[in-house]
């Protein structure tokens, strides 16, 4: 049985969801899922907005970013598939792009294969 809390993709929402300097977020999914992310947070108090998966993945971020308000002056792209992006990560990649124009979160490599 899947809890809501189960669902990888919960962590790195709420992650988002939380910071104040996020004003909206738009999830690329199949139209069925989303009712799943719609419910998977409690009060959420920005607009949480769907877009279609494209065939590629940059066609999935290009479908998403037709949906993003005209007004947003920074956007972040994330795969949910890695949920322990931390909100002080986040902040640190937004503060990033609003001095240099853009930035991009890389973490070093950790070595889990053993010999």
């Amino acid at each position: 049985m899947w809890t809501q809390e189960s669902l990888h993709f919960v962590h790195s929402l709420k992650t988002f969801c939380q910071l104040k300097e996020v004003k909206e977020v738009v999830v690329v999914c199949d139209p069925d899922y989303s009712d799943v992310f719609e419910g998977s947070i409690d009060n959420l108090q920005i607009p949480l907005k769907f877009a279609r998966p494209g065939k590629e993945r940059q066609d999935s971020v290009f479908n998403g970013l037709q949906e993003i308000d005209g007004d947003s002056e920074l956007v972040c792209v994330h795969d949910s598939a890695r949920p322990l992006v931390s909100s002080e990560d986040v902040k640190k990649v937004l503060e990033d792009a609003a001095v240099h124009g853009a930035a991009v979160l890389g973490v070093p490599v950790k070595a889990t294969i053993k010999e």
